[in-house]
């Protein structure tokens, strides 16, 4: 019985025609109108676009007012229905209705040539979910080759299954739930839980939103951990199905609502179940209005992050304002938000956050969530909008930043420099802004508009933090002249382009070597973490402490801007730097000063030595000296007592106690680095008592104590090398071998040969500085 109530919902939803002016084949893309420059370059509806590799069909519906970087529904039909005839649907009619209203776009899909979908995962029918991830890959990647392309929002990113597609829908949640950030079921049946078990036991691809398959392996997350908001309506089995995704979300039973019997949440996760007797007020327009709508998915998080959908609105005074006026013969726009505290005649700092290729100014506020810290401090915040450019990457026109140094042709040059000078002075007008305290902040495309701000504006901003690329962010020569910019840099841990490793000769390397030696920062960094372990940072400062450059690796992330970056940003580095009137920046009220150039030692007995800039760079840091003014001695043994003395000096010589040894002197140039490693079990006395600062360090010992520093750093040291390959791997003793297995895994370490690692053998200076540095990056 309950079988044929949903067999007849489904068929009166799907009753009624609707005939829409439809397209077969390619679309004809609009050029850009520099008065209209906003709408999409194709807008109607369009039947067959084809999945070759997937063998299936789908069509695509664009609002004509269809904005740049907006959400979209995927929509699955029944059993024996193909998309046509889905569209000419009164649930079809239906759902063009509130794309129109809502401006979304709107994908349909159906079965294998109209017959049935293979909710069994049978492997003699199609893989539906791996058609539909399909689906979802080409109308996401903006090629102009594509029939029907436009500018999908993956934080609003929806799928709505109805009959049979309702239990799909179902199934592509659980094989992708990174990438749904809402679902609905109507009608159908509950997964078969041979299915479920298979497929939610899979680990999930927890950045696949960010179009990245990395992180799967290594942080081993269930798909069934993963929660997706999920509407579950007249579908039999609900009891069962709810199970799966409440379990997912972690979700408790709250109170029934006008559509849902049973209500379970946790923050924006939720599952709403309305029985198959109570269906018939659950629209299109209810559906996407009262529950999908509400929730977005924002990468950044293993598996994103669900967030309430940001409400771009005010009061009057306070809230998001939209500005739009011609600049440079283009109509432009950008939104403001305005803290709640916010009054006129006083002055306040202002934050311009950029978006990224692709993105939009209305994206950005839920990525990094920068109102909120504007919010909470009091500062307004300026969301710039790109300008739809075409053909970037092959691609329809999509809102992009034009950095010249990027090395990308451009066909139709827009003057982004001049936007972002109209509307800081535009904002200056309207708002009481401090002139001393104004800042930039982009990400992706938005990170090098940020790098080009600070090399072409730096008279605007106080300070910079371009985040996840760093493509056009340095000239082909260091300027001789110029006041020190303030720039933090981050990227994620799985990002793009050599993520950030920083390798030798990749673009974040130039990067930090244009910008250290601009700021007047030689040497290498200080390293640390914040105490969430998120940001693993390299801070290069000048002589008055001031950090003038720090690049970020942020743990666990893909390429995204979040909310925890936002804060620390503001918290941690705009909030201490002012620009000053002269074009000299302050920290915390001191003035900074460019240091003068430092003449570095030049060593006769390094040139061409293996070790020579390792030698150069820990000199020029001040960790090791030569024994002359112009002689290093590479060769030479390193001390316990010198040893010591390089690490207390990389810490920046912290307070100390004396020793405690009876042969380490109080007064001698050793005796507070000995006190601080031995008071933080860096390093340990003979058994006699004694610390015997004469000793020379051999290798093995000095992977000891590179691990105990490593410790007292809190970085991991559980890394584990294979030493069976080295033929005197049996001469490690004991005490030593798992801290010479971590260095040599950690390549610190390495043998003197292929065949040999030598652990008696006594460290070298020019060895000790090598590994050192080589630590420290």
């Amino acid at each position: 019985m309950k079988q044929h109530v949903k067999k007849s919902l489904v068929s009166a939803a799907l009753a009624g025609v609707l005939l829409f002016s439809t397209a077969q084949g390619a679309a004809q893309y609009q050029p850009v109108d520099p008065a209209n420059p906003y709408l999409p370059p194709v807008s109607g509806i369009f039947h067959g676009q084809e999945i070759h590799e997937e063998n299936g069909t789908y069509s695509v519906y664009i609002p004509s007012k269809f904005q740049p970087c907006s959400g979209g529904v995927l929509l699955l039909t029944p059993n024996g229905t193909d998309t046509q005839a889905f569209w000419e649907s009164e649930t079809g009619r239906g759902w063009k209705a509130v794309a129109d209203r809502e401006q979304i776009a709107l994908v349909a899909a159906g079965p294998l040539d109209g017959g049935e979908w293979n909710t069994e995962q049978s492997p003699e029918g199609r893989d539906d979910a791996a058609f539909l991830k399909k689906v979802y890959d080409t109308v996401r990647n903006k090629s102009g080759e594509i029939t029907a392309a436009f500018d999908l929002d993956e934080r609003a990113f929806y799928i709505v299954g109805y009959g049979e597609g309702g239990t799909v829908a179902q199934e592509f949640a659980m094989q992708w739930p990174a990438i749904v950030c809402g679902a609905a079921a109507v009608g159908g049946e509950a997964v078969p839980e041979a299915v479920a078990e298979a497929v939610g036991g899979q680990y999930s691809y927890p950045f696949a939103q960010a179009d990245s398959l990395e992180g799967r392996e290594e942080l081993k997350v269930p798909n069934r951990e993963v929660p997706v908001p999920m509407w579950l309506v007249g579908v039999d089995g609900s009891s069962r199905a709810a199970g799966y995704w409440v379990a997912a979300s972690s979700a408790e039973e709250g109170s029934p609502n006008r559509y849902a019997q049973q209500v379970f949440s946790n923050r924006a996760a939720r599952v709403w179940v309305t029985e198959a007797d109570a269906t018939a007020g659950v629209s299109p327009e209810v559906l996407y209005g009262e529950f999908l709508s509400k929730v977005q998915r924002f990468v950044g998080r293993p598996n994103g992050r669900l967030e309430w959908t940001v409400e771009h609105t005010n009061n009057g005074k306070s809230g998001f304002f939209t500005t739009e006026q011609m600049v440079g013969g283009k109509l432009r726009r950008w939104m403001t938000y305005v803290p709640s505290t916010y009054q006129a005649g006083t002055e306040v700092q202002l934050v311009v956050a950029i978006h990224g290729y692709s993105s939009a100014m209305t994206a950005f506020t839920g990525d990094s969530r920068w109102q909120d810290v504007a919010e909470k401090n009091g500062f307004i915040v300026a969301f710039a909008q790109g300008y739809p450019t075409d053909d970037i990457f092959g691609n329809i026109p999509v809102p992009y930043w034009n950095n010249e140094l990027q090395g990308i042709p451009v066909s139709d040059v827009t003057d982004d420099v001049a936007y972002f000078r109209e509307m800081v002075r535009k904002t200056k007008a309207d708002y009481s802004i401090d002139d001393s305290r104004v800042y930039a902040t982009g990400h992706s495309n938005g990170s090098c508009m940020t790098w080009l701000l600070a090399m072409e504006a730096a008279d605007l901003f106080a300070a910079v933090a371009p985040v996840g690329s760093n493509m056009g962010a340095f000239q082909e020569q260091v300027p001789s002249e110029g006041e020190p910019v303030p720039v933090w840099n981050m990227k994620g841990q799985y990002d793009t382009d050599g993520a950030a490793k920083l390798e030798p000769g990749s673009t974040d390397a130039k990067t930090i070597d244009y910008w250290t030696a601009f700021n007047g920062v030689a040497g290498l960094p200080k390293t640390f973490s914040d105490p969430s372990g998120i940001f693993a940072t390299r801070e290069y400062r000048n002589s008055q402490g001031v950090p003038l450059v720090r690049f970020t690796e942020v743990k666990n992330s893909p390429h995204a801007y979040t909310p925890e970056e936002a804060e620390i940003i503001w918290e941690d580095f705009f909030s201490h730097f002012t620009l000053d009137q002269d074009g000299t920046r302050s920290y915390d009220g001191t003035p900074v000063k460019r240091d003068a150039a430092v003449t570095q030692p030049v060593f006769t007995d390094m040139d061409g030595h293996w070790a020579e800039q390792a030698v150069e760079a820990a000199a020029a840091n001040g960790w090791v000296s030569g024994t002359s003014d112009s002689t290093f001695e590479p060769n030479a043994p390193v001390s316990r007592a010198m040893l010591t003395s390089i690490l207390y000096r990389v810490e920046g010589e912290p307070q100390a106690e004396a020793a405690g040894f009876p042969d380490v002197p109080a007064g001698s140039y050793y005796s507070k680095a000995v006190g601080w490693a031995a008071a933080n079990k860096i390093i340990s006395g003979y058994e006699d008592g004694t610390f015997a600062p004469d000793d020379s360090v051999t290798r093995e010992q000095l992977a000891v104590i590179l691990c105990r520093y490593a410790q007292f750093k809190g970085r991991d040291v559980s890394a584990k090398a294979d030493l069976s390959r080295f033929g005197d791997a049996a001469q490690i003793r004991t005490f030593a071998r798992s801290a010479v297995e971590w260095a040599n895994a950690e390549g610190l370490l390495t043998g003197v040969s292929d065949a040999a690692i030598a652990p008696q053998k006594a460290a070298a200076r020019a060895e000790v500085a090598a590994i050192l540095v080589r630590f420290l990056q």
